[in-house]
């Protein structure tokens, strides 16, 4: 059976889109389009998350995902529904016990407020983020892919299980910063990880899945016809699209007394995340 030899499991907002398509571009690499998302729903008895768009429910579909993979390339897949749904590691190690394992974390308060614009950026989000965040249990009950803007930013809980389920050395860890301040360095340990050679890599040009509020009613009708044309493009095409409609979206901060409210929501899992890691993170809580 042709089956993946790593998967990068996550985060959403984190880099996962510019992670694939530096995978993508190495000429040792083969991934399947992104976010297939197939082991977070294996088997699973019921479906009480949102399905993300693109994936893939069928066992013999997914394998068939690699089945062009040139001959001694790596194989694996981009999906970070897998960190997100705690069904995902269980069915990865039934099904994929050998593969290696890749996470990309950023601050989770960040990560939250990220998400959140990018609902709004695509027409999706209409209340104010303070709004947004006292809803989120009602939507997440609800089934609304609105609901998860805090869930999905606790790393720690949702880490623990591939550390106790998977050999250390084969899960490999990278902070959102680290990669934006120095992607060069992220990319040769993710390469040399994977087993190909890091000098065929090369660093993103751009940032991909910018997050913001559009500028204008022009700009916002754009971002949102851009979702339905975007696959149907070629992926280059896509990525150049997806750079131009960026140019016109602005990005607010985030506003202290939300920022108060998430550091204080993610305080105990950010510790959690500081002992699977063995690494200080409490800049993630400044501010």
């Amino acid at each position: 059976m042709v089956l993946p030899d790593f998967l990068v499991i996550g985060a959403y907002k984190s880099g996962s889109t510019a992670i694939h398509d530096v995978l993508d571009a190495h000429p040792g690499v083969f991934v399947s389009a992104k976010g297939p998302s197939f082991f977070a729903f294996d088997e699973a008895p019921a479906i009480d998350r949102p399905l993300p768009s693109g994936a893939v429910r069928d066992w013999d579909s997914y394998r068939a995902l690699f089945a062009d993979a040139p001959e001694g390339s790596v194989r694996g897949e981009v999906s970070p529904e897998y960190l997100a749904n705690p069904w995902s590691c269980d069915r990865i190690r039934a099904r994929v016990p050998e593969a290696r394992l890749v996470a990309i974390l950023r601050n989770p308060v960040e990560r939250a407020f990220s998400d959140y614009l990018m609902y709004v950026r695509d027409g999706l989000e209409q209340e104010d983020f303070g709004r947004a965040l006292d809803e989120q249990e009602e939507r997440r009950r609800a089934g609304t892919p609105t609901g998860y803007y805090v869930e999905t930013g606790l790393y720690g809980r949702q880490l623990r299980p591939y550390f106790e389920a998977f050999p250390r050395e084969r899960i490999q860890v990278h902070l959102f910063e680290d990669f934006a301040g120095d992607p060069d360095a992220v990319l040769e340990r993710l390469f040399v990880f994977l087993g190909v050679d890091p000098e065929l890599g090369e660093a993103p040009e751009r940032a991909a899945n910018v997050s913001g509020v559009p500028r204008n009613a022009l700009v916002g009708a754009a971002v949102r016809g851009g979702r339905r044309v975007a696959p149907l493009l070629p992926q280059r095409a896509r990525r150049r699209a997806k750079s131009a409609l960026a140019r016109g979206l602005d990005r607010p901060d985030l506003a202290p007394e939300h920022r108060r409210r998430l550091v204080e929501v993610y305080r105990e899992d950010v510790a959690e995340l500081e002992r699977l890691l063995e690494r200080p993170l409490g800049h993630w809580l400044d501010g």
